[in-house]
């Protein structure tokens, strides 16, 4: 097989994985999306479900990386640490979080720790995508319930923060999805 041949199947494999996504998340909306527009898709919408998830709690703890660095309670920090896995919050803890944007949730409750994660960190790889129909049914998708007034710059910078955090913490395969997330209007 040739390396072109390779990287056909590579992107007919990415795009059968992001048509399935959509389809059982979104339904109907997702059959407003082209062929074309699935091929420009970014590369984590074809994650598995749980590494779909486990990226997304990741986003959320970058996005709210301040106020997880202010927490003293074991019980929270266990939460965070089932959620995020122990190398990726080592690694979030150490880094230089700076202050939480306005929209950050609070997350006062143990039991709030991961589906709050989840649910900003859905909303930022929604607002890393361009204003457009892929956009919309990403959302409809992910659903993320929470409300972020995140910009598509303050998005993707959320996600280069993320990158270079799962490639200390030694987890490449969810790195390199963000890695080719571009995705054309």
């Amino acid at each position: 097989m040739t390396a072109s041949m390779a990287a056909g199947s590579h992107a007919l494999h990415q795009r059968a994985a992001v048509a399935r996504l959509l389809l059982a998340r979104a339904g109907d909306a997702a059959t407003a999306l082209d062929w074309e527009t699935l091929d420009r898709a970014p590369a984590w919408l074809a994650l598995p479900a749980d590494d779909l998830a486990a990226l997304q709690r990741r986003l959320g703890a970058v996005h709210c990386a301040g106020t997880l660095r202010r927490w003293i309670d074991s019980v929270r920090l266990e939460a965070a640490r089932q959620a995020l896995g122990e190398t990726f919050l080592q690694a979030l803890l150490a880094s230089d979080a700076g202050a939480d944007p306005a929209d950050a949730p609070a997350i006062p409750h143990p039991a709030q720790v991961e589906p709050l994660l989840r649910h900003v960190g859905a909303a930022v790889l929604v607002s890393s995508l361009p204003p457009g129909r892929l956009r919309r049914v990403v959302e409809a998708a992910l659903k993320p319930g929470v409300a972020l007034t995140l910009a598509q710059e303050a998005a993707e910078a959320t996600l280069t923060r993320a990158q270079a955090l799962l490639a200390q913490a030694n987890i490449p395969h969810t790195s390199q999805a963000l890695q080719r997330s571009e995705v054309v209007a």
